[in-house]
This record gives structure tokens, sequence and C-alpha cells, in this order.
């Protein structure tokens, strides 16, 4: 291969698994904050008060499960008798998590701790350590919203490294309780010292000190081999319990040394930089492995080992509980008046470095161990002498006792895999004291789930002084030795349970992860059926619990209904509701409704080229004919105002106002002009003329019309560009007064600098007189009722007959409106309204209604900075000198809009919006340009330093000019929706004219055939009465007179009839005309008909842009909708080249996702001949763009969508959602929308190795699930084994075997050996549904049978049409010791259809085992080569065909070590071993079929995890993952003279991803395939081929960005993706492999100038850096 090959390499799936968790005061003085490390991602939580309402409150719905052996399966099935625990009474206030930003770094976490820096200060820092040796301090940056690195610190020296590489460098992170110094773990028995100033010290330069490292072999104190070490609390100096082992030993040496670890508490000297030991206590159990501080009064540790539980204090060990009766073995003689067998019997083995424990009190420890389970630890004793440890499971089922017991649910409560625990510290309220007594902790989990839980203890009781102690010593004692009487005893027991039974816990919160993940398939979406609408299905968990995570990057709403409107195709759609009204009284009154949320949608407006029809919503659209719409031309907006109770109709030439009944309030015209866009928020209507000019109405309440508004001269100058409406409902925008009111201190701290402090009297008559109006939107329903009593009668039944209102002209209607005086306030209620106004200049202003006062501006929003800031600006002079531009100044403005016309883009439309309901109150900023990018916003409170500066200097009585501006800055959010195409509304109109072309033949065709059928019939009936006047003239011999006149009668009734059939088809040019248009009187507004040459569309040579351009204006179409329930979240939908929408969960993190429909196009549009393409012909575009959206409520579909399509067709969807995601519903509130469900039972694992597969022929899924079982080993005497099966088939009645039999290892008898044995899974083989992903079918395979490997292979059968069938092939091994020689099996299955039971719709699929066989070897891998199945024994690779439902063996291959990868592309087997690299393998087909090595990897050390191939065009590159979490690319190249003949496969690049790939997945494009990688702690990476010229364009980018784009923390990407030297292959690396995640997210959601800069740098322009990554990336966006 001569042409040189580069690799593309992004992550499209950030990693989701939090390995690390602490809680801090981070943002702000006061804040609950919750930092959290997944992976390199950084995630800031702020944990806040949120008042529950009954609405949001979803039943607790706990999973009953069926055992799998059962003849039904069903996996969640919800039991809704219950309530979740400790579930809450209404409308109370609970601890919510708000996500208040996310970071990617280069760089993975290893740990992070806490700096606290106590109250003078105000906030916490935040420590971070990365691999090897490296920790960076950084800060939050409020005025920027942003991370602030404040010191790096690098301790990867030659001096400090040991002389072997460790791979399990742990970089562990401690900080000192009272925030004195840090210590960082390296290179095992080393620390590094950071000495941190005092708290609260303002006088410092810098909050830290030099560090220093200290060698615990070499600074006299001789610790050797640590394990954990803590910080304690208590001390005057920083004190460090080390948990070490200085004489190594394993479980083989137990006889001979099993009290080797200890504990060493040593001090540290931060003004000498050296370590004294205080004490030490030793012979401590050799499986110690982690340390548990002690606060007072009990202080010490407490050391968690894998049998026992011991607690050391002041150099003493008080006691060591043991957790199962073969803990005594492990203990040494001189440690046995120690033992506490307390918690002897509940046979417990703990995984300590897989368990967390915190703690809750001071005595009392919450343990979460490595199989789910939840225990109590009781520290029972007098003071700091503890003599018991009492422990009592909470949660979990014990699957040791009761491995088949499937009685407890465990998914719905604290029962998770942990990772991490941390105590949060959160500040309550009045309205939430009820939670003061409570402990707020957060808990990470490895299963998909962490969790915000609470924990309250009934009884306050301290539980360490003596007599109080509820567990007594002498109780305890009397209760385990018998010293009691019986019921003394008992009643003691029950005393016991009761300190248990005390404590609840409630979860507050959950967020949700996909990993970690074990094995990965792809599939296509069984709510779709589009081939091209693909699913991710991932197993996350381990064998003892595990759960399926399925991931779509669209959201695919369920389809209620699709359907093509008559006539020609629809170009806009809208949904209103308004309020029926009722004169009570004299006083016209609205509805009473419940809630307004409850209210369905009364008419749906449809628009279309050249009319506009109105249907009457509801579960049924009937077409309404008589309304007061607008009908004879297009619309361009519909709403509602007056509090719902009118609906106001913008169309191109004026305005519409009907009521609920559809009558016509109000008409108003535009002179001269026309409207091109337009939006309205109640009581506001801001339109948009085409002339440049933009108008504004305002709504009455009192005469219940609409009145032009005054507006600034430059809105008529055709200077404003975009302009939106926005109503702060939850008085979010501040000003600065109002800041400066809240923030006293701050000012008070600044004005002492200069000498001067304010007083809160000074403040109290500063904003005395000084109020703000605010307005409101009268959304209730009893303020509606307020604001529709009017004076005046206007009720339903005077409309219907009194037209006097109606019979005014627009002027006369207009200047009545401006005489009565309506006052806005009656209607808007108290919330500020306000205007959004963006300039032809770039500047983005926010005025004030309805005075249009500036109070916020910044310049140039064209730009898209990163942080939009606000600048000093004058409103009053805002209209006077936009009017009084001078020729100089309009250039520069014409200069600066050809400039972001020539970048191919500019800003298109702005929208601020309220995400997130009542009871969320952030604002997002929405800007779209003209490219189609999606820029979102966030604002934040900040007040300018000028206006604090000013405030803090001057006098409280002084009246500054920015007091009423706004204190507020904007953020921009950062999402990985990749939509660019500066021609996309060139193409769009293009496609609009050619289905204006193509309806206009349909409807000339239509014609023709109308024709041709009336030509028809009329021959047909000439040609019967011809043959009756035949037949008549036959039978009747003599003709006379009377014949000829019926004859001349009945010629004349026919030509009669023919004549009324021709005048009915005669003008067919409106064969959908609405009646009502024939009927209806003439307008008020003058009508401008189209001529019929306007209405033909012409030719595509012939389509001008300019004439497209203004026929179908799609530039000012509103293509932001705000929806304020679209299934739950309040979103907004963003119609254009990518539909997107954009919402907010209970996170109050603006979520940015795709949404897909399906598109086709309607009968009339399609031509008469087969195979016609759409997309290819032009009237489809491809991306499927939507062009339209509106809310549908109804009872058929609740808080759903109707959606436009480009092809004019209506659907009607809804959003799948389900609160409870742990539950199996779909939770958008996340970075890709995701579905959890639990896989198997309730203590179900998955496989690690097989996890897995998608079925392609039925689409289902079949996993490989595990139940935990016991494991002991096999009778090892084949005589005694042969007796013993001999025995038992005597008893079963079956064949004995035959003499000298040797019975197999895994059917021999167990030897019970200890009362402890370990666990091991019992795998089976489950039929998932597609639809619900139950299991509905189970195959249970042998004990100690694992799963090895399992996919789905396309083989030849020749039953099979088409000559193949997909069917699933399962490897499996025997484990049973190493000294059992290995066998496995090889297992065929089909899924076929059967005959479903009664109401169980899905279980319509069965499992069918086609074949099986063992084998001499473990089956590790499975693959398929020319329909041919290809399997691996150990090192042997064999090919064979599936041929009559048995397998035959054709070809082999002898391979190294243990295959653990074969993957087939046509002729050529790619073979991955664990050992012993890669080999690219021919497949010899004709002739003798046989296998050869066509080239291996020149090292062959690499331990390759999975592979597969990389397809260009004609290059092919071979892609290689290995255990350590590296990509290596090779390529076959047998020209090059290194590779020697072919015989060496050529290194082409390697790239680091830092976590175990467990899945290569190809995906197929057309000309170019895609490699997904999915690692262990749940991201996905994309790996494929570029051209040379697109590489080296956008490496040259990607190295400028890395120097000129600073980094947080001071992380090197370049490091970051580099493999490290000792796992290099002996070369320098090659610079092939572009890493796209510093590239793209630059030209994501970077800034236009910064864009601009790296492009002109290389020489080449923003817009064909867009291109590349966009067609790169094209491949990615199937799912």
């Amino acid at each position: 291969m001569r042409d040189p090959v580069y690799t593309y390499c992004r992550e499209i799936l950030p990693p989701s698994v939090v390995e690390h968790a602490t809680s801090l005061s981070f943002t702000r003085p006061g804040a609950c904050n919750l930092a959290l490390a997944r992976g390199n991602l950084l995630e800031v939580y702020e944990v806040g008060l949120v008042m529950k309402k009954s609405d949001d409150e979803v039943p607790s719905a706990e999973y009953e499960y069926r055992d799998a052996g059962a003849e039904e399966f069903d996996l969640p099935m919800i039991r809704e008798d219950q309530t979740a625990p400790g579930q809450r009474s209404k409308n109370t206030k609970q601890p919510q998590l708000h996500l208040i930003g996310r970071w990617s770094l280069h760089g993975k976490i290893m740990d992070l701790r806490a700096v606290q820096r106590g109250k003078a200060q105000g906030v916490d820092r935040l420590l971070l350590s990365f691999a090897e040796a490296k920790m960076s301090l950084v800060a939050f940056d409020a005025d920027t919203q942003s991370i602030a690195t404040e010191s790096i610190h690098y301790y990867e020296h030659d001096a400090l490294k040991q002389r072997t590489f460790n791979d399990g460098q742990t970089c562990d992170l401690r900080t000192d309780p009272e925030g004195r110094c840090a210590a960082l773990r390296l290179y095992d028995d080393q620390l590094a010292v950071l000495p941190f100033a005092a708290p609260g010290d303002l006088t410092a330069a810098k909050p830290y000190a030099d560090s220093f490292v200290v060698n615990l072999r070499d600074a006299g104190i001789g610790v050797r081999n640590v394990r954990d070490f803590v910080f304690l609390s208590g001390y005057l100096e920083p004190t460090l319990a080390l948990l070490h082992e200085q004489d190594p030993t394993w479980p083989g040496r137990a006889e001979e040394a099993v009290d080797t670890c200890s504990v060493t508490i040593v001090s540290l000297d931060l003004g000498r930089n050296s370590v004294s030991i205080l004490n030490a206590a030793s012979k401590l159990p050799y499986d110690c492995r982690t340390l548990l501080p002690v606060p007072e009064p009990v202080g010490g540790v407490m050391v968690f080992a894998s049998s026992s539980i011991t607690h050391v204090a002041n150099g003493a060990i008080s006691c060591i509980s043991l957790l199962n009766h073969a803990a005594k073995h492990g203990i040494g003689a001189s440690m046995q008046n120690y033992l506490d067998e307390t918690n002897v019997d509940l046979e417990l083995v703990l995984d300590p470095c897989g368990s967390v424990c915190t703690l809750v009190g001071s005595n009392t420890v919450v343990l979460w161990t490595q199989y789910g389970s939840v225990f109590l630890l009781r520290l029972a004793g007098n003071g700091r002498l503890i003599k018991r440890i009492v422990a009592k499971q909470i949660a979990g089922t014990d699957i040791r006792k009761n491995p088949h017991e499937l009685t407890a649910p465990v998914w719905d409560d604290i029962s998770i895999l942990p990772s991490c625990a941390t105590e949060l510290h959160l500040v309550y309220d009045d309205d939430s004291a009820h939670l003061s007594d409570e402990q707020l902790f957060f808990i990470g989990g490895r299963s998909g789930r962490s969790l915000l839980v609470g924990v309250r203890d009934a009884n306050t009781l301290d539980s360490t002084s003596g007599d109080s102690d509820n567990i007594a010593e002498d109780d305890i004692e009397a209760e385990l030795y018998g010293d009691a009487p019986p019921s003394s005893t008992t009643n003691k027991s029950s005393e016991r349970e009761e300190w248990a039974a005390s404590y609840t816990t409630t979860v507050y919160d959950e967020i949700v992860g996909t990993g970690t993940v074990v094995g990965m398939d792809i599939g296509v979406s069984a709510a779709s059926g589009a081939a091209e609408n693909l699913e991710m299905v991932s197993c996350m968990g381990n064998e003892w619990r595990g759960s399926l995570c399925i991931q779509q990057r669209h959201i695919q709403p369920e389809i209620v209904a699709s359907f093509d409107l008559p006539g020609s195709p629809v170009r806009g759609v809208w949904t209103v509701r308004c309020l029926r009204e009722y004169n009570i009284g004299g006083v016209m009154q609205a509805a009473d409704l419940a809630s307004l949320a409850d209210l369905s949608d009364t008419f749906m407006v449809v628009s279309r080229d050249t009319s506009t029809s109105v249907f009457a919503a509801g579960d049924e659209l009937q077409e309404l004919d008589r309304t007061g719409f607008y009908i004879n031309g297009p619309t361009i907006d519909v709403g509602e105002i007056l509090g719902y109770t009118r609906v106001v109709q913008v169309h191109t030439h004026g305005l519409r106002v009907v009521n609920a009944s559809g009558r016509e309030v109000q008409s108003i015209g535009f002179d001269q002009d026309q409207a091109v866009i337009a939006e309205i928020s109640d009581p506001y209507v801001l339109v948009r003329m085409r002339s440049g000019k933009t108008v504004m109405f305002e709504a009455s309440s009192d005469s219940g019309r609409l009145r032009e508004a005054a507006v600034p001269s430059y809105f008529e100058g055709g200077q404003v560009v975009a302009a939106s409406l926005f109503e702060d409902m939850h008085h979010v925008l501040g000003t600065n007064r109002e800041w400066a009111e809240r923030n006293k201190d701050t000012l008070n701290d600044q004005a002492r600098a200069s000498g001067e402090a304010m007083h809160d009297g000074d403040f109290d008559n500063l904003y005395a007189d000084a109020t703000v109006k605010k307005r409101r939107r009268g959304v209730d329903p009893t303020a509606t009722q307020r604001q529709s009593r009017r004076k005046h009668s206007d009720d339903v039944f005077d409309d219907l007959y009194d037209e006097g209102d109606s019979d005014k002209s627009d002027e006369e209607e207009t200047e009545d409106a401006k005489d009565e005086g309506a006052r806005p306030e009656d209607v808007r209620g108290d919330s500020p309204m306000y205007v959004l106004v963006l300039t032809d200049s770039g500047d983005l202003n926010v005025l004030r209604l309805p005075q249009f006062e500036c109070v916020w501006t910044t310049r140039r929003l064209d730009n898209l900075l990163d942080t939009l800031v606000g600048a000093q600006v004058d409103g009053a002079k805002l209209a006077s000198d936009s009017s009084s531009d001078s020729d100089e100044e309009g250039t520069a403005r014409n200069h600066v809009a050809a400039a972001s016309a020539a970048h191919g883009r500019r800003v298109d439309q702005i929208q601020l919006v309220q995400l997130g309901g009542d009871s969320i109150t952030d604002t997002h900023l929405l800007v779209l340009t003209t490219a189609g990018e999606v820029a979102v916003y966030r604002a934040f409170e900040h007040c300018a330093h000028e206006y604090t500066s000013q405030r803090a200097a001057s006098h409280a009585d002084l009246q500054l000019d920015t007091d009423d501006s706004l204190a507020l800055r904007f953020v921009r959010m950062q999402h990985d929706v990749l939509a660019y195409d500066p021609e996309y509304q060139q193409k769009m109109r293009r496609v609009q004219a050619r289905q204006e072309k193509a309806y206009a033949e349909w409807e000339e065709r239509s014609k023709m055939q109308a024709v041709e059928k009336v030509e028809e019939e009329r021959t047909a009936r000439k040609r019967a009465v011809e043959k009756q006047q035949r037949e008549e003239a036959m039978a009747v011999a003599d003709w006379d007179e009377g014949s000829d006149e019926e004859v001349g009668a009945s010629d004349s009734v026919v030509a009669k009839a023919e004549e009324n059939i021709e005048v009915s088809v005669a003008a067919p040019d409106d064969i959908y005309a609405d009646d009502s248009t024939l009927s209806k009187p003439a307008q008020d507004i003058p009508e401008q008909p189209i001529t019929p040459s306007e209405n033909k569309p012409a030719e595509d040579n012939d389509i001008d842009d300019a004439e497209a351009a203004l026929r179908y204006p799609l530039d000012l179409t509103r293509k932001f909708i705000v929806l304020d329930n679209l299934g739950g979240y309040p979103a907004v939908f963003v119609t254009g080249l990518r539909a997107v929408v954009v919402l907010a969960g209970s996170k109050r993190y603006a979520r940015v996702h795709p949404i897909r429909v399906p598109v086709k196009l309607p009968p009339s549009l399609q031509p008469l001949e087969k195979g016609f393409d759409a997309e290819a012909s032009g009237l489809l575009m491809p991306g499927r763009p939507l062009v339209g959206v509106a809310r549908f409520h109804s009872r058929a579909c609740a808080n759903g969508i109707v959606v436009l399509t480009q092809s004019g067709t209506l659907v009607v969807a809804r959003l799948p959602v389900s609160a409870q995601t742990a539950r199996g519903g779909i939770e958008f509130d996340s970075a890709w929308p995701v579905r959890c469900i639990p896989a198997g039972t309730a203590h179900s694992g998955i496989s690690t190795q097989g996890g897995v597969a998608f079925h392609a022929g039925s689409k289902s899924y079949v996993a490989a699930t595990s139940s935990p079982e016991p494991f002991y080993i096999r009778e090892p005497n084949p005589d005694i084994a042969f007796r013993q099966a001999t025995e038992a088939a005597e008893a079963a009645g079956k064949p004995v075997p035959a003499p000298r039999t040797v019975i197999p290892e895994y059917q021999r008898h167990d030897l019970r050996t200890t009362s402890v044995p370990p666990l091991v899974p019992r795998f089976s083989i489950d039929l998932l549904s597609p639809e619900t992903f139950e299991t509905v079918d189970s195959y249970m395979l042998d004990v100690h049978e694992h799963v090895a490997a399992m996919q789905t292979l396309e083989l030849e059968s020749a039953q099979a049409e088409g000559g193949s069938r997909a069917l699933v092939c399962v490897g499996t091994g025997f484990v049973l010791g190493e000294d059992v020689m290995s066998r496995g099996r090889i297992y065929v299955f089909d899924i076929v259809d059967v005959v479903p039971l009664p109401g169980r719709p899905q279980t319509n699929r069965k499992l069918k085992l086609l074949y099986t066989e063992e084998v001499h070897g473990v089956v590790s891998a499975v693959g398929e080569l020319r329909g041919n199945l290809v399997m691996s024994e150990g090192s042997k690779l064999y090919v064979r065909s599936f041929a009559n439902d048995t397998l035959t063996s054709f070809a082999f291959l002898d391979c190294h070590t243990w295959v653990r990868s074969a993957v087939g592309l046509r002729n050529f087997l790619l073979v991955g071993d664990v050992a012993n690299g890669l080999s690219f393998v021919g497949f010899q087909e004709e002739g003798p079929a046989r296998l050869h090595v066509l080239g291996r990897d020149a090292h062959a050390c690499l331990p390759i995890e999975c592979a597969d191939f990389l397809v260009l065009g004609q290059q092919l590159q071979l892609l290689a993952a290995d255990s350590h979490g590296h990509l290596h690319l090779f390529v076959y190249a047998p020209r090059d003279v290194h590779s020697f003949g072919g015989q060496r496969l050529l290194r082409r690049g390697e790239f680091s991803l830092r976590s175990r790939v467990v899945s290569l997945r190809r995906i197929i494009g057309s000309s170019r395939h895609v490699c997904l990688a999915m690692t262990f702690d749940g991201s996905v990476h994309a790996v494929s081929m570029v051209p040379e010229k697109t590489y080296k364009r956008l490496q040259r980018i990607n190295g400028q960005l890395a120097k000129a784009v600073p980094p947080i923390a001071g992380l090197n990407p370049r490091e970051y993706r580099a493999v490290p030297l000792h796992r290099r292959q002996n070369q320098a690396p090659k610079r092939t492999v572009l890493d796209a995640d510093l590239l793209v997210p630059v030209y994501t959601n970077g800034s236009v100038v910064r864009q601009k800069e790296a492009a002109q740098r290389d020489g080449t322009t923003a817009d064909r850096v867009l291109k590349d990554i966009v067609e790169t990336e094209s491949v990615f966006g199937i799912f």
C-alpha cells in the first residue's frame, strides 16, 4: 500500500462512571457543591432545595421479578401499591442536584479533594491528581463561570521514579481536615506534601507554599509497602495514619505469616519538611486494605480487611470483628484476645477496594459492599475503648445465604455497586427545617446509578457515653454467652434491633450513568424500524449485578399519527388554546379551569404557499369552513393574547384577532408592506416587515383590542436584524441595585478599602422609593377571569349576530384603541417584559417594555464569544444615536454584515427563554446562525465591576445611572450537535421550488386524468346509445316520425348530461378549495392575487436565488418554537438544517438533542415511475430537516407535538418519557437519551465477556446474564467420581455409566471444604423483547460454564432465503480450577416466531438451539468468514461450515497463546492474541481450503483485546485495541521494503484512550467504515480514516490550538493521547492520528474570532474547516 493512510478519532460520548466525589463550597460562599470525576470529565453540582409538588411526584413502583426458570418471563413488572421509602408529603422542600458545569480535561482524574479555605475566604478550591504523578489546584471563576488553574505540581522526575513501572499507580490524594496541607501518594512509598496558607489568611500572596516529597522508606521511619493512608483530626500538626505491610505475604503463606500489616501514626512538620512517628499498631491481618478515620469522641481508625474489621486507637488494637468463621484461620495467636465474634454468622466476605463506607454520627458507619448490600456498623464500647462492632444489613439481598431468593427487589433502593461516597453539608431554610436532623450523602455507583441519600437517626442519644449506649457491653455479653435468662435475652435482642431500625434512608435524587461497561452491540431501534436509526445497547455492572443501557443520539419520538393534507405542501403549522367567555351579569368572564396545562388545543392553523387552512384541534382534526381567520394567503404566526381569551393571526397583509368560537373580533392591515416574520407574547405582537422596519402591537385588557405601540426610531430604519420577546415569569433578571442590596457585605468590604462604609439604613433609604414595575403573564385561570372582565359586551352569542365591530376600518380601530388608553399592567400582571433586539452592527440590546428602555447590551453577538459581557450603554441615547448614524457608520455596519456573510454565517434568530418549569429559574439565550449552528447561553447574575466600585465609593443616597441596568452575563454551554451548511437556505428554497413544480405537474396530471375519464365515460355512453339504437332498428322494421322524435329527445338528454359533466370538471383549479372562500363576503383587507405565472414553478436551471429568496423567505421563518411541556420537559424546538430540541430537566442543565422524524413524500409529489429517489431528484434534502413544529395536547396525545416535515407531511408525536429512569424510562437529561433496565432477575449480573448481541432478523437482543452461586472444588479421584455417578444414576433410574468411564470434572460432585466458599456466576442466555427489553426466553448453561464469546453471525444456510441467515453463536468454557483441564462448548441458536402467551404479545419469540458441541478448550472468540463460522479453541483457530444444522471443520490455523478476537472481511481475517499481538490472515476458498498468515505485528507482544478493519475507498487499515486502553493502527503493505514482503504489519499510528476498550463495532457507510470503541468507563470514541488533504489541514490547525488554547489544570493534550514510553514498540510514533477532541469543540462551541484566527494562520478559512469536520462526521449521525 503506497498511499499514506490517516486516521480521525474523536470522543462522541463522554465517560459516565462516577469514580471520585467530594463536597465543598466551590462556586460561591456558602454553596453546597459536589465535584465528580468521571474519567477525564469534571462535573460540578450544587445541592439546592426544591419544592416538590404532588404533580411532580412519581409513585415509587418497585420491580417484581420472576424466576428465570419459570414458564413466563417478565423483567420489569411494576407494583403500584408501594411507595418509595422515605417518600415525603406534598409541597415540601427536598434536596436536588443541579449541574453547574462540566469540563473535559486532557487527562484522566485519578483523585480529587476539596481544599477548605474557611469562611473568611468564602470559597474552597479543588485539588486534582493525574497520572503518573501530577496534581493541580483549580478554582471557580465566577466572572466567566469556568475553571481557573492556580497551580501545577509535577513530580514525574527520574530521581523519584522506581526502577520498574507501576501500572497500578493510584495517585491517591488526601487533605488535612483543618486545611493545612494535602498529600499525594506517588511511586509506592513516597508522599508529595503541599502546604496551604492558613484558612482565612487573606495576606498570603498565593494559597499554597512550596511542596516537598517524603520518602517513607528513607525518612527514618522504615515504612514500606503502603496500602492506604488518611489524615486524622484533633492534632496540632497534620497527622497521617499509614496502613502498610512490612513483610509481604499471600494466602499461600498463611501458615508462616498472617499478621503482617501495621498501622503507623506519623506527624508532618511543615516547617522542617520532616516526618516523625507518634505510635504504631502491628500484628494486623494480612488482608487489610483500607482505612477510615473515626472522629472524636471515639477517635482512631477503622481497618477494613476481606474477613474482618479492626479498630485501632492510640497505637493499640481495640477489637477485631470477624465477619465469617474462616477469618479465624487468618489471624495469629497473639491477636486472639482482641477477637469479636458478634458478626461471625454473617459469613460476609468484603472486597475493601470495591466497598465504600461513610460515617453517620460519631460511632455509626454505613457500609456498601461489592455486591450492593448495605450494612450499618455500630461501634460499641466505653469512650475510646471499642470492644464490639455490631453489623446489621439494611438493604440488598444476602446472596451468599440465599443465592436463589428473588423476593427482595433491589433496584429501587439504596443498594448499588459503590465506587465512592462523600457527605454533603447543606444549609436548610425555614421551609426545610424538617430535614435539619438528616445527614446527606452522595454515593457514586459503578452499576449505572449514583444516589443522593438522606440518612436520619430517630434516636439522637450519644451511644459512646457509658450507660447511655444503645448496645451496652453487658447486654451483648449476656446475649452471646447466655448469662441472662431467656426472657431477658429476648428483650435485649429486641432492643439491639431497635438501633438499626431507628435509621431511615431516603433517596432524593440520582445521576444516571452508563458504566462500567463490559460489552456493547449496535442494533436497529424497534420504535422506528428504519435501518439508519441505530441504537447502542451496552452491558454495565459485573457478574453480581448488571443492567442494560440503551442509548440513541437522536430523539426518536413515538409517532401517534401521520397524514398528508390535500393540496399543496404545508409550510407552517400552529396550535393555539383559547378560553371561551360567557356574559355573567354584564361582565365577560372566562371559563374556570383547574389548570391551564389541562386545556386542550382549540385550533390548528396550517399555512401553505398561497392559502391557510384552519382545523378544530382535539382527538380528531376537523377542517372549519367558516371562521374569522385569514385563509386567502400564507400565515406568518399565530398565538394567544389577553390571558388565552383571544387568538391573533399574523399574515402577510395584516393581523386578525378571533375569539374561542372562531369569530373575528378585530382586523388590522399593513399599508403598502408585507409581514415576513412575527412573534407573539401576551400582550405584545412583534412584526418585522419586508421593508425592514419592525412594528409592535399591544393588547388592551379594557377594550380587548390591539393597538400599535410607539417604537424607537431605529426600529423603522431597517437596522434590526433579529428581535424576540421575553417574559421574566420567575423574576430572574435582577438589576444592579437589587444585586447591591443583596450583597451589602461585599460592598462594605470595598467601601472600607476606600474609607467609607455603607449601613443597612442607608440601603433602606436608597431603595425606599425605587421600585421597578413588574408584570406577570396571566396564566393562572383565576387571573385570567379577572383580566377578561370587561364592561363592554362581546358575548359569543352577540358575535354571531352583531358585526358592528367588524364594520370599522383598520384605521378607526387603531385610533379607538389609542384613545381608550388601555393599561397594559391589567393584562400582564407583574412579570417584566423585555424585547431583545439584534442590530445590523452585531450588538444585542435588551429593552424593558413598555418604555423601550435599554437595560443591557453586549457588543458583536455574531462573534459568539464564550462569555457575553454587558457594556455600559445609555438607554436614552440609544434611539437618537441609532437614528442619526452618519454615512461612515452606516458603511461600517455594511462592512460588518458583509464580513459576517463572507465567513459563511450570520446570526439568523435569537430567543431568550426560561427552561425547567415553575421550580427552575434558569434563563437561556439561544442563537441560530444562517448556517444552521445553534449556540446556547446560560444567564447568570453578575454585577459589573465598574458599578460595584462606583457604588462602594459613592454615598447611599446617590442615584447612579446604571442602577436599573440588569446585573447579567451569559456563558456559552457546550454541546456536541454539529450542524453547518452555509448553503442550507438556498438548497431548501430550491427543494421547495421543485416541490411546487412537482405539485403543479401532479395537479395538471390530475386534470388530464379527470378529462380523460370524462371522455371515456362520454364515449362509453355514446356507444351504449348507438348500440341501443341499432338494436331498436333491427327490431322495428317500420320507421315513423314518432321514433325520430324519440331519438332526437334521447340525443338531447345525452348532450345535456355531457354538458353537466363538463361543467363539473371544466375548471378543476380548486379541487381542494375551501367552500368558505366561495360563499364568504369580501374581506376588509385588499387582496393581492397571485397570477398563474407566479404559481407555475420555474425549471431547475431557471431558478433564480433572488426570486426564490423572495418567494420562500426561509431566513425570515421563525425557527425557535417554545414548548411549555414536551413530555414533561419545558423545551425549545429548533427547526432547520438539523432539527434539535433544547431542554432542561431536574439537573437544570440545558441539553441539546437532535430529533429525527420519518420523512416521506406525499403521493401528490411522487411521479409515476418506480424506483423513485426523492433525495436524488432534489425533492427532499438529506439530513431530514424539519421546517415546523407546534404544541399538540389532547386526550389521545398528551403533551405532544405536531411536526411539519420538509415534504409537507404533518406528524403527531410524543416523547416516550418516564421520570423514573431506573425503572426503564428514557432519560433525556443526560449526554445522550438513555434508558437503563436491570438485567435478568433481582440480583442478576451480566457477562463480562459475552455481554449482548443484536439479532437483525428478529430485531431482538440476546444477553448473557448471570446469578451468583458458591464454588466448590470437584472430586479429584476418578474412582470415587465414577462410584458417585453410578449411585446417582441408579437412584434417578437412569442408565449407569459404562465401566472404566472417566467422568468429566464438571459432572463430578462437590467437595465442601469451607464454610465461606467463593461466589462464581451461573450463566444463562436470555432473549430480550425489542420493545420492553424484558426476558421472554432463557437457556440455562451448566454449572461453572462461563460465557466467553457471543455474537450474531450471518452463516450460509440452504434453508434460508438468500442463502444465509443470522444465528447467535455462543462460545463457553468451564472454570473448575487451575488443576483441571479446560473444556468448552459452542452453541448455535436461532430466534423463531411462536404463538405468544395470552395478554403478553412480546413473548412471540423463542430461542431455538440448532447445534451444540463440546470441544477440548475454551471457545474464546467467534467470527464470520465468507458465510462460515470462525471459532477459537484456546490457541487454535477453526473455520467451520454450517450445513444441515451441523458444524463441519474444513480449515484451521495454529495461533500463539490465546485468541481473543477474530474478525472477517471478505477473504481476510484479523486475529488478535491476548499475549502475542495481531495477525493478518488470508483465506483460500478455492481448491483445498486453508488459512495462511499474510503478516504479523513486528514485535508480537501487544495484549490485544479486540480488533477490526477500517476502510476508506480502496484503502484498508487494521485497528487493534490492547488491554491498557491504547489503539494501534497497522497496514498490510507487501510492496514496502520495511514489511519484508508483507510478513510484517507496518505500524501507522497509535492513540491512547486511557481506558480499557471492551468492544469495537464497525459501521459501514457509503464509502467509509467507522469503528466505535466503547471503553470501560462508558465513553465512546469514533475512529475513521480521512483523506490526506483533510488530515493535514486539520492537523495543522489542531497543533495551533494545542498551543493557543490554555488547558484546564495545565495538562498537555498531546501527552494525554500519547502512548506511554514503556508501552511503545521500540520506535517513534508516527503522527497519522488526528485528535479531534481539541479541534471539534473549538469549531462547534468556540467563538468565531478564534475559529477565523486558527484557520487564517493555516492559510484556509473557517468555512473550509467546518465542512471537513461535517463531512468526516457525517457517518456518526446515524444514531
